[in-house]
């Protein structure tokens, strides 16, 4: 036992070494400041705020989400979101937007997780909190560098328009799983799942359109266990020789979210017949068919080539063990029958939360897309790795099911051993653990981006805090009410995760006029 790991010592290790990684971006995002969209999206809500106030502002916000809605996107929650910004009750609010999607991002990971591990498959605490903790770091902390952090952390317009969509998505989805896996709730909390899975519908079409596979995939387990039910048992042993009836009857306590998995689907079918849509849908640079399948191209590009960066390979050679001791313990009550299927579908999901930004624009080359790209793909890719984990151990050794009785008899040495990493499993986790120090230690120098955390530091040692002060140099130009055409010098700096864009020498940029309008100015150009 001596030569095993501790795994509550290993859980309380890797929930600091996260802690301590996020401190260098929520400190830098101090030094964050807005652009583009910030200003062209939130114009009507901040003058109402100037000239009424904080709730004369949210009501603002309100109409123009249905403005937008009208004449530009269906994503009305997202609008809503994006136009109600910090920055428009003062600049110096503008990193909470960070500190608030980073928030929303954390806390939806976490319960979708322990609520799939912990809830449903019964997995040890203490493994669920090590499983979660290297998720999280794989997918913040090697995140794809270059406009997908700046987009997906720091721009606020980006941000909260994707990442803090994708953890409230999570969030939801967590809450499904929590109802499906107790025997009486209350009624409220469908309602309350009903409300978000509502406005889920009006967030951007990746986290919806995912969503809504989702919530179809609840409508038709609750629909052919209602019919397997009502039907006689001659008829039920003849369905149950079907795949989809046998995956459905063990999926069936899924039913119980029909209401909200409807509500949700209601919100996307309101989102996709916006009239701001049909005003864009004349743009589509492709037919859906090529979309669909240049999805397709693009993850199999980035789930096996893209992403597996060196340092994500040995972060989920990391992983494993633990996934490999989770499914020792799930295989237990859960039998991994179908690994392609499985598999199949993560895939295909996660081709098709890229499927309409390809058929809108014909790329997903902007930063906010390929970051919630690479979260929602390695995340499913990451369940898929733990499930083949899963069906490599029932087939090589299979393991009978038992049932509560047997579950109440489980003696003591059994709980120890749920306790500990096996000792060829401590032994790889040290290994590879050591492997991955010493490699970032030597590359973080030379390639400072190798991790989002160390170019966090990079940034604040590099000028950061120069950016800022030069923005506070233009704002106050901006607020002079003397000066009516404005003259801004440029960045003397531009950090690498919170520069997005700036604005140019010609007044008649779009950039320009956002930001002109938003101070009242005649005109605003680049010196």
């Amino acid at each position: 036992m001596e030569k095993k790991i501790k795994l509550k010592t290993l859980r309380i290790v890797l929930f600091l070494i996260n802690i301590l990684s996020l401190l260098p971006i929520l400190y830098v995002s101090m030094y964050g400041v807005p652009s583009a969209d910030d200003f062209s999206m939130t114009n009507e809500v901040h003058d109402a705020f100037l000239s009424s106030g904080g709730f004369y502002a949210v009501v603002k916000a309100i109409y123009m989400s249905i403005w937008y809605y009208n004449n530009w996107t269906g994503v009305y929650f997202s609008n809503f979101m994006t136009v109600l910004a910090p920055h428009v009750f003062g600049e110096k609010f503008y990193f909470l937007g960070t500190w608030i999607v980073l928030f929303m991002f954390t806390v939806g990971l976490w319960y979708f997780l322990r609520q799939l591990l912990m809830g449903i498959l019964r997995v040890e605490k203490h493994l669920t909190g090590c499983i979660i903790s290297i998720i999280y770091f794989i997918l913040i902390q090697c995140l794809p560098e270059g406009s997908a952090r700046v987009e997906s952390l720091f721009w606020y317009s980006g941000a909260v328009n994707y990442l803090f969509m994708f953890g409230l998505a999570l969030l939801w989805l967590g809450f499904i799983l929590k109802i499906s896996g107790v025997l009486s709730f209350k009624g409220y909390k469908i309602s309350a799942l009903s409300v978000i899975g509502f406005l889920l519908g009006g967030a951007n079409y990746m986290t919806a359109l995912s969503l809504g596979i989702i919530s179809a995939c609840i409508l038709l387990i609750a629909l052919i266990t209602y019919f397997t039910e009502k039907a006689p048992i001659e008829k039920q042993i003849e369905y149950r020789k079907h795949l989809l009836v046998r995956v459905a009857e063990k999926l069936t306590e899924l039913k119980v979210c029909v209401i909200p998995s409807s509500f949700m689907l209601l919100g996307l079918f309101l989102s996709m017949i916006a009239p701001g849509n049909h005003k864009r849908s004349a743009e589509a640079a492709f037919n859906p068919i090529k979309a669909i399948l240049m999805a397709i191209y693009y993850t199999v590009d980035a789930m096996l080539g893209k992403w597996l960066t060196w340092p994500v390979v040995i972060l989920i050679a990391f992983l494993v063990p633990f996934l490999w001791k989770a499914t020792g313990r799930i295989k237990r009550f859960y039998g991994f029958d179908h690994p392609v299927l499985f598999i199949s579908f993560s895939f295909l999901l996660t081709a098709a939360s890229i499927t309409p930004p390809i058929y809108a624009t014909g790329s997903i080359e902007a930063g906010r897309i390929q970051a919630l790209f690479y979260m929602q793909g390695m995340l499913l890719l990451i369940l898929s790795i733990g499930y083949m984990c899963g069906w490599i151990r029932y087939v090589i050794k299979p393991a009978k099911l038992i049932d509560t009785d047997d579950i109440e008899k489980r003696k003591p040495k059994d709980f120890l051993e749920d306790a500990f990493l096996g000792q060829y499993a401590s032994k790889v986790v040290l290994v590879v653990a050591a492997a991955f120090i010493v490699c970032t230690s030597l590359a973080v120098r030379p390639e400072p981006a190798i991790l989002t955390s160390s170019e966090a530091i990079a940034d604040i040692r590099g000028g950061a805090k120069i950016y800022k002060q030069e923005f506070e140099e233009r704002l106050n130009l901006l607020l002079d009410e003397k000066t009516e055409k404005v003259e801004l010098s440029s960045y003397s700096v531009r950090p690498g995760l919170l520069f997005f864009s700036d604005i140019t020498t010609d007044e008649k940029d779009w950039l320009n006029k956002s930001l002109a309008e938003y101070y009242h100015k005649k005109s605003v150009v680049l010196k």
